[in-house]
């Protein structure tokens, strides 16, 4: 070569800066690698076969690669580890190159080298959520439970009222829970979410009572078989019999023979006496009776002959006597209906009728002809007590022949008649109360009836007709349930009105002496009674246009409807009244159970006053035979 085409010195300078540990494994971060290259610029082209600093070249060594160009430079553009990025996209913030090797920085809720698996936040500490942790992705979020929602915090859970809304329960009533809701109905309703709406339960499908179920909204009663002799038991779904609770003194003398047995006013006694001669008359017996009026006995032949009748009027002694066709009345005497015995005997004296009262005349009649008549060569008498062998219209003057009465140490003929007192003897019915006292028995096995008129016309032509109905009872119960005062129509066969002893309260399920009084079967008032104390207590109700009262002892009842309903009831009652009414004492007819709050009969002494009159038993259009119209048995005093 020539001296002119050599080039310019050039240097070359290598720096290696490697730490004094031996080299660690490849591409270990803990290893640098620092080169520099200074080249100086010839001053004459290079030859052709010489390139290392015109072209790149590579240094290689066991810590990496690096790119080096002719200028000397060192370039890093394509020297990191994080192009293309290792870590997982969805996980990572960021990829950091460590010189050999690289760092994941994971976002929250991310973890792994690579930023690739999810941490479960949901697993420590339910997440710091008070109810429901969801984890996802990366995160989770709190939730609630049905009826909560989530907090402001994000974490803790707050009720929803959901009674805020009016509609949530509709017609019943919204009472709200942790969590829930619920809506509620009165007793006796359950909610039908699909109406909102509270519905009646019918208790009478579940089977509740005994007998007779009647369902009502939201309740139900049960009635059992009154004329049957049961009640309601104290679950008031049972029935139980009604037992006496006052004690009366019920003995019957076997040597006494009750008057007032047939209704009918028909004989209780029938004798009939037959003579070879004439033969005159003579009866003694003792009587008692509280009885105003009615028939002892009649004597003589057939209605068209001779024959008398010994009857009370007005609590004295009447005789009326026919002979010959020719009739007459006689009245005289004490009043004897005080209920104490006094002997009474009837005698034919020479052409005379003696009648005595304890051996004292108080009538002396003549009479013309003798009571035993001749009739196929024989003499014959008729011989009654307690009624007469024909219909009274036919007597003398009218009567009403039944007679609530009692005899004893009877002589009939002088004694004639002995197969009487076996009869009686063996018949409890044909016999007296040994002891009693003023009133009427009735024995809970029966009622009277009468047919009675409450409705008023003015006098006043063309005005509407007013009705009243007032009454008054005077009991002493034996019994704390049964029927005191009905009104009944024959031809719906519905009870328009009752009064009665009840020993429960219907609508408050209770257990309470009371009296009732309804129409129909709605109690319009109710008033406690202390029914089993063997006291005489007085029962008032009054009735008219607007007006219902309860009274028991002076005391006034209490109301158990409101004025409209009361207003509506007694216009039922006022229609009714314009139909035929049959008034009831002591019981009802056979009517359904549910009819009126009672249908039991009555048992225990009583006086009726309807309308201001007092109510005669023996007036009535029927009574049943075993109520005594006007004697009543004592209550049997308290054992010491």
């Amino acid at each position: 070569r020539s001296p002119s085409a050599s080039p310019s010195p050039a240097s070359l300078s290598l720096s290696l800066a490697v730490p004094s540990l031996a080299l660690p494994q490849p591409r270990s971060p803990s290893a640098s690698l620092s080169l520099s290259l200074a080249v100086a610029q010839p001053r004459c082209p290079q030859p052709q076969g010489h390139r290392s600093f015109q072209r790149a070249f590579q240094a290689k060594s066991g810590l990496g690669s690096q790119s080096f160009t002719s200028h000397g430079q060192v370039s890093t553009s394509e020297m990191t580890l994080c192009t293309p990025n290792p870590c997982d996209k969805k996980g990572t913030q960021a990829c950091q190159d460590l010189m050999g090797n690289f760092f994941c920085l994971c976002k929250a809720g991310w973890g792994g080298r690579l930023c690739d698996r999810d941490v479960n936040e949901c697993s420590q500490e339910n997440g710091g959520c008070l109810q429901i942790c969801h984890n996802k992705p990366g995160s989770f979020h709190c939730a609630c439970h049905s009826g909560f929602q989530l907090s402001s915090d994000g974490r803790t859970c707050q009720d929803i009222d959901e009674c805020a809304d009016s509609e949530a329960c509709g017609e019943a009533r919204c009472k709200n829970l942790p969590g829930s809701y619920s809506c509620l109905c009165d007793k006796g309703f359950a909610y039908s979410s699909q109406e909102k709406a509270c519905r009646d339960v019918d208790e009478c499908l579940q089977g509740r009572c005994e007998q007779v179920c009647v369902n009502s909204p939201g309740s139900y009663t049960c009635h059992c078989d009154g004329r049957g002799g049961l009640k309601l038991s104290q679950d008031m779904d049972t029935c139980e019999d009604i037992l006496p609770c006052v004690p009366f003194s019920m003995a019957k003398s076997v040597k006494s023979l009750y008057l007032g047995r047939m209704f009918s006013g028909t004989p209780v006694i029938r004798l009939r006496f037959k003579r070879l001669q004439p033969t005159r008359l003579v009866a003694e017996f003792d009587f008692r009776t509280f009885d105003p009026e009615g028939i002892l006995l009649f004597a003589g032949g057939h209605q068209d002959s001779s024959w008398i009748v010994l009857a009370l009027r007005a609590g004295r002694l009447e005789l009326q006597l026919r002979y010959n066709g020719v009739g007459r009345v006689t009245s005289s005497g004490p009043v004897i209906n005080h209920g104490m015995w006094q002997t009474i005997s009837v005698e034919e004296l020479a052409r005379n009728l003696v009648i005595k009262v304890n051996r004292d005349a108080v009538m002396k009649i003549a009479v013309a002809g003798d009571l035993f008549q001749p009739e196929r060569g024989l003499y014959h008498l008729n011989l009654t007590v307690g009624g007469i062998p024909f219909h009274e219209k036919d007597l003398v003057q009218p009567i009403n022949p039944r007679l609530d009465g009692c005899m004893r140490s009877w002589n009939w003929l002088n004694g004639e008649d002995t197969t009487i007192q076996e009869t009686v003897k063996a018949n409890t019915k044909m016999q007296c109360f040994s002891v009693t006292e003023r009133g009427s028995f009735y024995p809970g096995s029966g009622f009277a009836f009468y047919s009675l008129d409450y409705m008023r016309t003015p006098l006043d032509i063309g005005t509407e007709s007013t009705w009243e109905i007032e009454v008054v009872a005077h009991i002493r119960p034996a019994a704390d349930t049964g029927v005191l005062f009905a009104l009944w129509v024959p031809d719906l066969r519905a009870v328009p009105l009752s009064v009665a002893l009840v020993d429960y309260h219907s609508t408050k399920k209770l257990k309470k002496q009371l009296v009732v009084l309804a129409v129909e079967h709605v109690a319009l008032a109710l008033m406690e009674i202390k029914v089993c104390d063997g006291q005489e207590h007085m029962v008032t109700i009054s009735l008219r246009e607007g007006e219902a009262t309860l009274e028991v002892d002076g005391t006034r009842g209490q109301s158990e409807v409101s004025a409209a309903q009361l207003q509506e009831r007694l216009a039922v009652l006022e229609k009714h009244l314009r139909s035929p009414v049959l008034t009831f004492a002591g019981g009802l007819p056979d009517v359904p159970v549910t009819s009126a709050p009672v249908t039991a009969f009555y048992r225990g002494c009583m006086t009726l006053e309807v309308n201001r009159r007092l109510l005669d038993l023996d007036e009535a259009a029927y009574k049943h035979s075993d109520i005594t119209a006007h004697s009543c048995p004592p209550v049997e005093p308290a054992a010491a």
